[in-house]
């Protein structure tokens, strides 16, 4: 049996323009910071949310994009940095490997566990519904071609 302590993270090296930047999944400490620091982040988790505001979300990403690749990275204070001058396809490299870290067996598993823990439906990522593939239905942010006739 494994003792709590000996519990290692796991640890993935990803290639970026300046090098190899070692990364592991966030823990919920970590996540719960950033869902308390990034609200817009956190409607798209929250089921009964209020409605997203996408000039918010938009305007926090970089912040938040930055500050979940700096504390995978257990740096911190670089996630201005990371906002400010990391190429976007190494960002996109960088957020597939803390989300492949982080749910190893990914998003699904995970939001059906939640539902299951507390016995109910859980929003999951891009507000689906847990054990679902259905997109959720058209609301005012919808393209108007997807909004029904009035």
């Amino acid at each position: 049996m494994v003792s709590l302590v000996d519990i290692v993270p796991q640890t993935r090296s990803v290639a970026i323009a300046g090098g190899a930047i070692e990364l592991r999944g966030l823990g919920l400490r970590q996540i719960a910071g950033l869902l308390v620091r990034f609200p817009e982040l956190r409607k798209l988790l929250v089921e009964g949310s209020p409605e997203l505001d996408l000039d918010a979300l938009f305007l926090a990403a970089p912040d938040a994009v930055g500050a979940i690749i700096a504390a995978s990275a257990g740096q911190p204070e670089a996630a201005g940095t990371i906002a400010d001058l990391m190429p976007l396809e190494d960002v996109a490299e960088c957020l597939v490997a803390i989300r492949d870290l982080t749910m190893p067996h990914g998003p699904g598993p995970l939001f059906d566990r939640l539902a299951h823990l507390v016995g109910g439906p859980v929003a999951g990522l891009a507000g689906r519904a847990a054990a679902t593939n259905a997109p959720p239905p058209p609301n005012s942010l919808s393209p108007p071609d997807t909004l029904a006739a009035k």
